[in-house]
């Protein structure tokens, strides 16, 4: 696992972790709406990867005024993984929220979230609906149609297949219980970390869902995958854009489950078959890859790994195919039906 245990947490306490690096741009207003928040009790941990521009003088200004905003600073940029843990390993709160230095929260945000947590015991996260804003701050959420499905539901299969037919993943920015994080790969440096993170969560307890717009998610129209994958390199990890590889990491997140032989099964298989069916997100990326990640990962000695994607690779025409038998004979039965509704 990616982060220590956590115990002694402090009941009803949020924290809320927001590691920044050359933020000055959007940093105001995103500390402006986490301190205007309703729920008073909670701690917001800045740190700071060593910022070049003027973040430091602005979070500084902030942890003067407010008590409950804490600031630390790096003496060298050590990366966003490295940052996000630090946040989180500084946190004292029943509940953790990890928060971008870009985005916003409505001020009922928390005090909505940590109600429902609080009413079902048995929730590890609460997410909310989510409002897409372009740099200015404009609304934009029709002009660029996503699917980011919230992983709810009854059973673990339920919430793993809305991760899987997502195409963006924005769930990672949900209220968490503090204590189930550290049995998640949060702190790991990989491609769509986050999709395995809240795939971790969903297979160890349920997730609820408030439909109010309570979140603002800055959409960044230029920003790349390959962008994105950069900013979680190091100089001794580099993170490669891989979808397949991302499938494989879902895969192995069933596996270290505290779920049973036999519902791991029933899950891995769940979700292979459902990846070889989906033609947006994960699917289409591992379509578009090719071989690629199953020849890397002979040549690195992955090969639990390597025989996985070969596995998908088998599977997919044998899944489309059992696809359009069934739609075919649904639409035949539907024809039927019909013909015998006219006589």
């Amino acid at each position: 696992m990616g982060v220590k245990v956590r115990e002694d947490l402090q009941a009803g306490l949020v924290s809320i972790g927001l590691p920044v690096y050359n933020g000055e741009r959007y940093l105001r207003s995103a500390l402006d709406s986490l301190v205007a928040q309703d729920y008073a009790n909670f701690e917001l941990i800045i740190s700071d990867n060593c910022s070049e521009d003027q973040t430091e003088s602005i979070c500084r200004e902030y942890a003067a005024r407010d008590p409950r905003v804490r600031y630390s600073r790096a003496e060298r940029n050590l990366g966003p993984v490295w940052n996000a843990v630090q946040v989180y390993e500084a946190s004292r709160g029943e509940y953790f929220l990890l928060a971008a230095h870009d985005d916003l929260r409505d001020p009922q945000y928390l005090s909505s979230c940590v109600a429902e947590l609080e009413r079902n015991p048995r929730a590890l996260f609460c997410c909310t609906g989510i409002r897409l804003i372009d740099e200015s701050g404009r609304d934009v959420s029709d002009d660029f149609p996503f699917q980011s499905y919230p992983p709810i539901g009854a059973t673990p299969g339920d919430r793993l297949r809305a991760l899987i037919r997502s195409t963006t993943w924005l769930h990672v920015y949900s209220l968490v219980r503090t204590a189930a994080i550290a049995e998640t790969v949060f702190g790991s440096h990989r491609w769509g970390g986050d999709v395995v993170l809240m795939a971790d969560l969903s297979l160890r307890g349920e997730g609820i869902y408030l439909p109010e717009k309570l979140f603002d998610y800055r959409y960044f129209t230029a920003k790349t995958n390959e962008d994105l994958a950069q900013t979680i390199s190091t100089p001794e990890v580099t993170v490669l854009v891989s979808w397949s590889d991302l499938a494989a990491e879902l895969l192995e997140s069933v596996r270290r489950s505290p779920l049973g032989f036999l519902e791991k099964l029933r899950l891995q298989w769940l979700l292979a078959w459902e990846l070889c069916l989906q033609d947006v997100g994960i699917g289409l990326g591992m379509r578009a890859e090719g071989f690629e990640a199953t020849r890397r990962a002979f040549r690195t000695g992955k090969y639990r790994r390597a025989l996985t994607l070969v596995f998908i690779r088998l599977l997919k025409p044998i899944a489309r195919l059992v696809e359009r038998l069934k739609n075919s004979a649904r639409y035949r039965g539907s024809k039927l039906k019909g013909a015998l509704v006219s006589r």
